[in-house]
């Protein structure tokens, strides 16, 4: 190769090199931040909240941005179960988010929301006639603590029909649950295996309660292929 043609070829490949960094230095400049910032899914979260939580701002590089990370930042909070973060043109960040709701409030030292899914959500503005999740026993040992977020599980494996009938539900030191229902029976339910199914033989019992005109008292359902009932007198 020709000294002449060698250095053509270095030219050519300094000016692509030029042009390369020029066009990843102009991707970077303020032409490209976010023009319109836009959130939907998002009704116990304020959409400023989430656009903080996001780490997004107008301010943020549309062709930059990290659209992974920012899903994980959002999914960290525990109102957010699903996140999803895109770019859209023209230079718009969409934020969609799906919300957990609570299903219980757990009553131990604190106060807390709980979700379906047993996440903790904090304390907050109780729903009316949400169930009350009793942690311990009467008589608590000593070095043993019990959780809500089976008692949330089993709630939420429940039709909202019949999680609606239950007041309360007892979490005990051994991981059973009690249930107390409103105006109707004690259940004991057992551990929160089966919570499905468990939730499915307390409908069928109070429906053939209500149909022979029957009190059911005490409703076991420890297995629920075989439950038993203690009926008023």
């Amino acid at each position: 190769m020709s000294g002449r043609r060698r250095a053509v070829l270095i030219a050519a490949a300094a000016a692509s090199v030029v042009l390369v960094a020029g066009g990843i230095a102009a991707s970077r400049s303020s032409a490209f931040h976010a023009r319109r910032l836009e959130v939907s899914g998002a009704h116990h979260l304020r959409r400023g909240d989430l656009i903080e939580v996001a780490g997004i701002s107008k301010a943020t590089n549309a062709l930059w941005l990290d659209e992974a990370e920012a899903e994980r930042r959002l999914e960290a909070e525990p109102w957010i179960a699903a996140a999803d973060v895109r770019v859209a043109f023209p230079l718009t960040i969409e934020i969609a988010v799906t919300e957990r709701s609570p299903v219980a409030v757990a009553r131990g030292n604190v106060l807390s929301l709980m979700a379906a899914d047993g996440t903790a959500l904090g304390p907050g503005k109780v729903p009316r006639g949400l169930p009350v999740i009793e942690l311990g026993a009467p008589r608590p040992l000593e070095g043993v603590r019990s959780s809500p977020v089976a008692a949330a599980r089993a709630l939420g494996a429940m039709a909202p029909s019949l999680r609606a009938e239950v007041a309360r539900v007892r979490v005990l030191l051994d991981g059973t649950l009690e249930l107390r229902l409103r105006g109707g029976p004690t259940v004991l339910f057992g551990t929160p295996d089966e919570a499905r199914r468990k939730a499915g033989t307390i409908e069928r019992m109070l429906a053939w309660a209500r149909a022979k005109g029957t009190v059911i008292r005490t409703l076991i359902v420890v297995s629920p292929s075989a439950p038993a009932a203690t009926l008023a007198d």
